[in-house]
């Protein structure tokens, strides 16, 4: 990832763990704010590797980034019911997914050919990991 790229993710997922917080009261509706804010991420990336909107591998990364919210959403409902717990667990995963989501869209961008979907399952597995503390190992397309 360029520099330009990790700024580009690192101030998205402020925003995504801002927004996690304020709206851990209402089940799932973050979820719903995030998808246009990794729409605009998607679409700053590809700027960066010279992609034209149409030329971006689009259906991968709206299916690994309805994935990706899917798993997060299934981690979060275990703790919506804590109220400290469900805002920073929010937060937490909001961070994780929308770097692990940065990751996969420059992966996908720099090379649109051959980008693949992640199944929920492989995100599951990645945002497990990396909530316990490990990093997440990077993903290949």
């Amino acid at each position: 990832m360029t520099d330009q790229v990790q700024k580009l993710v690192a101030r998205t997922s402020f925003v995504a763990g801002a927004i996690a917080v304020v709206l851990s009261p209402v089940p799932l509706a973050d979820e719903i704010a995030f998808l246009p804010i990794f729409g605009v991420m998607a679409s700053r990336i590809a700027k960066t590797h010279g992609l034209a909107l149409r030329e971006m591998p689009w259906r991968p990364i709206a299916a690994t980034t309805v994935a990706a919210l899917a798993a997060r959403a299934t981690l979060n409902v275990a703790v919506s019911y804590i109220p400290g717990v469900a805002a920073v667990a929010n937060a937490v995963s909001a961070v994780t997914v929308t770097r692990m989501l940065g990751s996969y869209v420059d992966e996908a961008c720099a090379a649109p050919a051959e980008a693949q979907a992640l199944s929920v399952k492989e995100i599951a597995a990645r945002l497990k990991e990396a909530l316990r503390g490990r990093s997440a190992p990077k993903v290949v397309i």
